[in-house]
């Protein structure tokens, strides 16, 4: 792993969001062109990183920077805690994928008056704690932006959200709080267990030389039991069934732009969780738990797409079928083939796009015709069609419709299931067909038919909001079209995952 000699474009990164988030609270009435501009910025900076990115040449972390931090003596050695950065082709479309819908949220709410300058610096640190996320190769700085991006959330819900926004925001808070510190104990006991000689887990996965954690020397029960704690950890963050209680209050009473940050990013951050640390650093943990984690995404998967078939609210129903489409993930996860790790991100990065898209469109009709409650709306078409074609676009797009960009990361995430598992890849796809059943029933009542409670003042997409469903949609048309535009950064990282790296042990040096 190649080191800056000088600030790394990722240092940058967060500097400038982080800054550019501060400097939003206090900007007053231009807080929107602060946070729109600082995340714009932020885009170029990830752009010129994705151009200069190197493919296929390394199975290694690229733009790293080491700076040391923090250095704890003990009996038995030392614990480093280092500013550590770097990503590798796992991380960068999270890292494209963030500044994206943060321009997305600040557009959609350009004419936010309950509090502007608070809203909008919540979404910009909101920004700056997923670039930490996503960029972090030291487990405690991972761990500390983790827990950043949850108290802008926790925030962007409790005071701008609905009117049971209070036990919503807590409901949230204490879920992936409490998932959090579980994580953070078997984080520090897997670091005991494999050895004193480092905690950054960059050098750990990579071949840098930073001392790796010798996981391998965790006895199986151990490593079992490690594993179940990590995957609790994350899985709720997900969510995974049963403890995706916590997503559809969240959404529901989040706003809008909250929402689309919430499903497009923070969900990311439960199955990033899993194939950086859990997965790779505990491989007998995972093999010895497969048959569960298989079971729970199965659960998901099916349990997720029959919960969004029953809802009247719109929203809601969007949630719901986050839980179907994160159970697709987590089951390509669990089969941890280079193929199905691949197709797991490109579903993320779908999901972060499509998702987006649907909860924008939730807003629109809530504060267009007054209501989510899909039987009470009917012929959209004939007084709102700008409306009416994003919604029949990102539910298209939803449920797997080919030349968008769910199709190829969810054909993906079914071909590695067949090449696994054979027959069982039914169940996934019996999930795919009730979403496709619960979004054309929806677009069956709302959409078409004889107008049905539409108020006279209605009208249809205002300029914001249309630019910021227009992004989105030609992202999706471009990634379902081009769909190698950002598959191609993904597979030589996925190999290295899966394949090359088993818990401390780096078999691969050079690309096959």
């Amino acid at each position: 792993m190649s080191v800056f000699a000088y600030p790394s474009p990722l240092t940058d990164l967060l500097a400038i969001s982080l800054v550019g988030a501060a400097a939003t609270f206090f900007a007053g009435k231009w807080a929107r062109w602060v946070a729109l501009t600082t995340a714009a910025v932020s885009l170029g900076i990830v752009i010129w990183v994705m151009v200069n990115f190197q493919l296929g040449t390394a199975f290694d972390y690229q733009f790293v920077q080491v700076v040391p931090w923090l250095t704890l003596s003990g009996g038995s050695g030392g614990i480093g805690v280092n500013y550590t950065v770097g990503i590798d082709g796992i991380s960068l479309p999270f890292l494209l994928l963030s500044p994206i819908l943060t321009i997305v949220s600040v557009v959609y709410h350009w004419n936010e008056t309950k509090n502007p300058a608070g809203f909008f610096g919540l979404v910009g640190l909101t920004n700056a704690g997923l670039f930490g996320v996503f960029v972090s190769l030291d487990i405690l700085l991972f761990f500390a932006f983790w827990e950043i991006v949850l108290i802008p959330m926790f925030f962007l819900i409790g005071h701008w959200g609905g009117p049971r926004r209070h036990y919503a925001s807590i409901k949230f808070f204490v879920y992936t709080h409490v998932a959090s510190v579980v994580t953070l104990v078997a984080l520090f006991a897997m670091v005991f267990l494999g050895g004193w000689s480092s905690m950054d887990f960059g050098g750990s996965i990579s071949t840098a030389q930073v001392a790796a954690l010798d996981t391998k020397n965790i006895m199986v029960v151990p490593q079992v039991l490690l594993f179940g704690a990590m995957f609790f950890g994350f899985g709720v963050k997900l969510p995974m069934v049963p403890f995706h209680t916590w997503l559809p209050d969240a959404h529901v009473e989040a706003p809008t732009g909250g929402s689309v940050l919430l499903a497009g990013m923070l969900l990311k951050m439960g199955a990033y969780g899993l194939i950086r640390i859990a997965f790779p650093l505990l491989p007998y943990g995972h093999v010895n738990a497969e048959p569960v984690v298989l079971g729970i995404a199965f659960l998901s998967i099916i349990w997720g797409a029959f919960l969004s078939l029953s809802q009247r609210d719109l929203k809601r129903m969007v949630a719901y079928s986050s839980i179907n489409h994160m159970g697709i993930v987590l089951l390509a996860i669990a089969l941890w083939t280079q193929l199905s790790v691949t197709a797991a991100v490109l579903l993320m990065f779908a999901h972060g796009l499509v998702s987006g898209l649907l909860f924008l469109l939730s807003g629109s009709v809530h504060h267009t015709y007054g209501t989510r409650d899909i039987p009470s709306i009917g012929g959209m078409n004939s007084r709102t069609p700008a409306l009416t074609t994003m919604l029949m676009i990102g539910s298209l797009a939803s449920l797997g419709l080919p030349a968008l960009v769910s199709f190829p990361a969810e054909f993906s995430a079914f071909l590695a299931t067949w090449e696994a598992l054979r027959w069982w890849v039914f169940l996934p796809l019996l999930g795919l067909v009730v979403t496709a059943g619960f979004y054309l029933w929806m677009l069956q009542r709302m959409a078409f038919g004889p107008p049905r409670g539409i108020p006279d003042k209605a009208t249809d997409l205002p300029f914001n909001e249309m630019i910021s469903m227009g992004l989105l949609v030609a992202l999706i048309v471009l990634y379902g079209i081009l769909p190698y535009l950002i598959v191609q950064f993904i597979p030589h990282a996925a190999i290295f995952a899966t394949q090359c790296f088993h818990g401390g042990s780096t078999v691969c040096t050079s690309t096959p």
